[in-house]
């Protein structure tokens, strides 16, 4: 009986570690959405879109899906995971 106890302290301390280790490690993978005018696009490479008065250049990946026909001076939204496109919408 004493055994079960003890077992079962330890695996509620290794979840709630799991719990604090992995907490941090989750919030760092980010997921926006930008919205704003193409400025240049380069296939395959990079888009810079500029939202007000900023302008920013996202980094496109062979796993980046697009939806329309991407342009300059087209309006898009692009999703982000990390610093990286994984969709570009076309408005």
């Amino acid at each position: 009986m004493r055994n079960m106890n003890v077992g079962a302290v330890l695996a509620v301390m290794a979840f709630a570690l799991l719990l604090v280790v992995g907490a941090p490690l989750m919030a760092a993978v980010t997921n926006d959405t930008v919205t704003g005018k193409v400025t240049a696009y380069e296939a395959g490479k990079s888009i810079t879109v500029q939202v007000g008065d900023a302008s920013k250049e996202y980094k496109i990946t062979a796993e980046t899906k697009t939806e329309g026909e991407v342009a300059v001076g087209k309006e898009v939204t692009i999703e982000l995971k990390e610093s990286e496109v994984t969709k570009i919408t076309v408005k």
